[in-house]
């Protein structure tokens, strides 16, 4: 199995499938990579990278508090030591905010930014009540609960409920709480406008309390985009995973030709 040593106390698990542009993809709390099994057959026409945040699924748990600005600094760790220079950064839902912090953080290194159910800062009652119950959860170590909940509300098919589930309660119950209360107070409405790529931002038609997170990244990047996916939930890349498939991929068709057409340049120059 592969994991790439980000610090003396820090082993992240990878796994990449297929070639051409990359695109990695960021999970949730108290969840792993598997979340995102619905999206491999992306591995046809782009190189997927799927991994494991810090104390979840296989990768270590480490010792440093964990942030979403350390998330991102792993990130970049990651992407150095597996040779990508560049890459897409798409996460779901919490994992968006990493996402965000690593753009914000390496612009040079971020060719586009995609973010299912994103925000740029936690400022309604809905989300809230979800986190602080899972992190009710975490305190008192009853990760597994915690888990279950995840799985099924992220299931599609009945053996997605299991395979979830089995992953997600590996979670370290310490770091999961150090994760959701770094989301709670994290907060990049005020640098958006720093965003120069293109960014994506999908919904579900039906998750209504998270369609106003929206309006920062409309107001300070003009160039975002925002795709509803309709009777789509906040669990969008495993419950419709074909319609998301299916954005990501008509999104990311004019960066890859750019990237194709920069990359003929540089070699015409160089030949």
């Amino acid at each position: 199995m592969p994991y790439a040593a980000i610090r003396e106390d820090l082993s992240l698990y990878y796994h990449v499938k297929g070639e051409g542009l990359p695109i990695v993809f960021i999970h949730p709390f108290v969840m792993g990579h598997n979340v995102f099994k619905h999206q491999e057959p992306l591995a046809d026409r782009y190189k997927t990278i799927f991994y494991d945040l810090a104390g979840h699924g296989q990768s270590s748990k480490g010792t440093s508090p964990l942030s979403i600005e350390l998330f991102a600094e792993d990130l970049k760790k990651l992407l150095d030591q597996i040779g990508i220079e560049k890459a897409v950064v798409c996460g779901y839902s919490y994992g968006g905010l990493v996402a965000q912090e690593f753009a914000l953080t390496y612009p040079e290194r971020t060719l586009a930014i995609i973010l299912s159910g994103g925000f740029s800062e936690i400022n309604n009652l809905t989300p809230k009540v979800f986190i602080k119950s899972v992190m009710a959860l975490a305190k008192i170590r009853q990760i597994g609960l915690a888990a279950k909940l995840q799985a099924k509300l992220n299931k599609c098919f009945p053996e997605d409920e299991k395979e979830i589930y089995e992953y997600a309660r590996k979670s370290d119950a310490a770091r999961s709480y150090e994760f959701c209360k770094a989301g709670l107070h994290y907060k990049s409405t005020n640098v958006l406008h720093r965003l120069n790529m293109p960014i994506l931002l999908v919904y579900g038609s039906l998750e209504k309390p998270m369609h106003h997170y929206r309006i920062p990244f409309q107001q300070a990047a003009p160039q975002t985009e925002v795709v509803y996916i309709q009777n789509g939930t906040h669990q969008i890349p495993p419950r419709s995973f074909s319609e998301f498939n299916a954005v990501v991929d008509r999104f990311l068709q004019p960066i890859k030709e750019r990237c194709m057409q920069e990359q003929k340049k540089k070699e015409t120059e160089s030949s």
